[in-house]
């Protein structure tokens, strides 16, 4: 996997330094091209087709191993829905039949997204962090499926005879989001201040969240063009929002970091050296203006927020 200190240690020390050891979020390495990793010995693994309901959880290594096509390819042959955790934003279009949603992020998530009602659940590219094991284990049988297995299996799995239905996760956060995007209260509701936002990037932008309660509507609310445009880590490393934002402005993309007000150290540190350099980099505090009080309506939408614990 990729190293985020490294791609940030010829800007900053202190900043490599704190991440020394943590892995990049697969969305910023996908932004960035990165190349696949190495794939370890043992081949691909047979699929044992499946009988009964199924469905797909997606998760960040989907974006890491670059298998976005084989992952769309996979499900339209399969004829199943998919969920991503928050890592895998923008795998499908918001509109597109196969997407069921963004998960993860809170504690009913997957009884919301029917994976109890499953006689197996896929999961791909997932990471414990964000889907842990214990979270997901809901009466379904588990089959993993590597990333870089989907296109491949794709010729070769059974089409499902079971329609493609929108869980209710879908809408419980549309009921929230929607009139969110449109309210014009003042502090803003988050999710105004988040389709704010997507109105005053650049095309190709790309946005990083802090993880916390901007990661939260963020990940929860924000419209994604495709994958690879939106980066809410999945640890609550201090400084692994900034130097994600950072290494990314650093190859030339436009970035928006989306952090809390007042900014801390990492953040400030990531300015001085984008300013030094001329990067494409902004900082969007979220401050008094922002109704963080409003988190409540999620948690009655879909429970307790369980991302980065403690």
């Amino acid at each position: 996997m990729h190293l985020l200190g490294a791609h940030v240690s010829d800007l900053s020390v202190e900043l490599a330094r704190a991440l020394d050891g943590v892995t990049m979020p697969g969305a910023l390495a996908y932004a960035l091209g990165l190349d696949s990793p190495a794939r370890p010995p043992g081949g691909s693994v047979l699929l044992d087709q499946p009988r009964g309901r199924v469905a797909m959880l997606a998760g960040p290594d989907v974006l890491t191993f670059r298998a976005v096509d084989g992952l769309r390819e996979f499900a339209v042959a399969a004829h199943v829905g998919v969920a991503n955790t928050w890592g895998a934003k923008g795998v499908f279009p918001w509109d597109s039949p196969h997407h069921l949603g963004t998960c993860g992020l809170q504690a009913d998530d997957f009884p919301l997204l029917g994976f109890a009602d499953l006689d197996v659940l896929w999961v791909t590219g997932i990471d414990e962090a964000e889907s842990p094991r214990a979270r997901i284990e809901l009466g379904a049988r588990i089959e993993v499926i590597d990333p870089r297995d989907l296109a491949p299996l794709a010729s070769h799995v059974a089409r499902s005879p079971h329609p493609i239905e929108t869980p209710p996760l879908f809408a419980r956060l549309a009921a929230v989001a929607q009139p969110g995007y449109v309210d014009d209260r003042h502090p803003r509701h988050p999710a105004r201040a988040v389709m704010d936002l997507k109105r005053s990037l650049a095309p190709g932008a790309l946005v990083v969240a802090e993880p916390g309660p901007t990661g939260l509507w963020i990940a929860r609310t924000f419209p994604t063009d495709g994958p690879g445009t939106v980066v809410v880590p999945a640890t609550s490393t201090p400084g692994v929002a900034a130097a994600s934002a950072l290494a990314a402005a650093a190859h030339g993309i436009p970035t928006a970091l989306v952090a809390l007000a007042p900014a801390d150290a990492t953040v400030a540190e990531a300015s001085t050296v984008a300013d030094r350099h001329d990067f494409p980099f902004t900082v969007h505090e979220w401050g008094d203006d922002v109704d963080l009080s409003l988190t409540q309506v999620l948690v009655e939408a879909a429970g307790p927020v369980v991302a980065w614990p403690g």
